[in-house]
């Protein structure tokens, strides 16, 4: 009976026996920290896996069928689903609306829990969803590269067409329809250049001199359609900076034919998706001469909008349709036609670019090693769209993120 009693009264154990009724709580809340830990990765791989299904379906939704692209769909998402160890995937379903050009992926699966099942939790369900479009984005480009003469130092040149060269490639196969995607390339030193074609243009005005000759034999001579090479100078102000309409029998509106002041400058091309004649373009631009922007920027938005000088672009308003121009130059301005300071020809140049900026045109902006990086700063539509080149082999990287960055075809949802 004495044992009995001692027995009855000792209160030894009691904080194992406690924390043993505890510890079942405690783990289950621990393992479900550490099981929605996996679960939040297994459902950031199925979201990857989904909108790189959804993508690659609107890519190729009109070269392939229906039963062919979700094959390729389910192959995708399971190789990209494959490599989260803690997860399965138990279904998924592509749903493609030809008359809408979309596409609705879907896919869910299941986490094994681990710790978390002492609380009765077995598994965690995971879900993904994404829709994509196709066929229905279109695209205008243009390329406003400086060709002046000090694009020849530090292999710029050579650069500079490398990159341009991998752009359009990046942009060609990502067109899945004709003229979905077109681009101008717009060279420009102190003028630009247009093909001898446009000779008989009512925009253009042929009242442009020079002086030749020395001494006594020194005379003036004025440009005329048959001695013009193509040149163009500074419109009057301030259409200078703008798009604004030429109107005939108004020079101030008109643009100035002009004699070259650098005659191996290579003419620009118009809004094209001739991937053949814009890789010429490319190839054939050669550095000379002083630097303008501001013309390079002016007709690079010429070259986006609708009406003369050039034509081909599309309104603005057209649906799902946008405008780009990505504006390269290694210098600062040195000379337009008014023979400005740099102060006033940076001003004509902001000006400029806000006047693309306002017509809904998305100005990308890079300094190659030299120039105002604050003026070309604030030419790009954003600050992530403008870039510092401290070095010309850093171009072909930048050029192939803004392509992909521009051309890919974008979830939307």
């Amino acid at each position: 009976m004495s044992l009995l009693s001692r027995f009855r009264k000792d209160r030894s154990g009691n904080v194992a026996v406690l924390f043993g009724f505890a510890a079942v709580p405690l783990i289950g809340l621990a393992g479900a920290v550490v099981d929605y830990g996996r679960a939040a990765s297994a459902r950031t791989t199925l979201n990857a896996a989904v909108d790189s299904a959804a993508l690659m379906v609107a890519r190729d939704a009109s070269k392939m069928t229906d039963s062919q692209l979700r094959t390729r769909a389910e192959a995708l998402i399971r190789a990209n689903f494959s490599g989260n160890t803690s997860a399965t995937l138990d279904g998924y379903t592509v749903t493609i609306d030809r008359t809408a050009r979309t596409v609705n992926v879907t896919a869910n699966g299941t986490v094994e829990t681990s710790l978390a099942r002492v609380m009765g939790f077995d598994t965690v369900a995971v879900a993904s969803s994404a829709q994509s479009a196709w066929g229905t984005n279109t695209i205008e480009l243009a390329l406003v590269l400086d060709n002046t003469g000090s694009m020849a130092a530090s292999n710029k040149m050579t650069e500079l067409k490398k990159a341009s060269l991998d752009l359009l490639k990046i942009m060609k196969d990502a067109s899945t329809a004709t003229d979905q995607i077109r681009i101008s390339v717009v060279p420009f030193a102190t003028q630009v250049r247009l093909p001898t074609s446009y000779k008989d243009a009512p925009w253009l005005r042929y009242d442009q001199t020079r002086t030749i000759g020395s001494g006594r034999s020194r005379t003036t001579e004025t440009i005329t359609k048959a001695t013009w090479q193509g040149c163009i100078s500074d419109r009057d102000k301030p259409n200078d900076v703008s798009d604004a309409n030429a109107v005939a029998g108004v020079n101030a509106t008109l643009y100035p034919a002009d004699f070259c002041a650098q005659s191996t400058l290579t003419p620009m091309r118009p809004l094209t998706s001739d991937w053949t004649a814009l890789e010429s373009t490319v190839n054939a631009m050669t550095p000379v001469g002083n630097t303008n922007v501001t013309i390079g920027a002016a007709w690079g938005m010429a070259s986006l909008s609708q009406g003369a000088p050039l034509p081909e672009a599309a309104a603005t308003s057209t649906p799902r349709l946008t405008k780009y121009m990505i504006l390269l130059t290694d210098g600062d301005n040195t000379q337009n036609r008014f023979g400005d300071s740099q102060t006033t020809m940076d001003q004509r140049t902001a000006a400029a670019c806000a006047s693309a900026k306002t017509a809904g045109i998305r100005v990308y902006s890079i300094r190659v090693i030299d120039g105002n990086s604050s003026l070309l700063r604030g030419c790009a539509s954003e600050t992530s769209m403008y870039y510092e080149v401290s070095n010309a082999s850093q171009l072909g990287p930048i050029f192939q993120q803004i392509a992909r960055e521009i051309s890919q075809i974008r979830l939307t949802m």
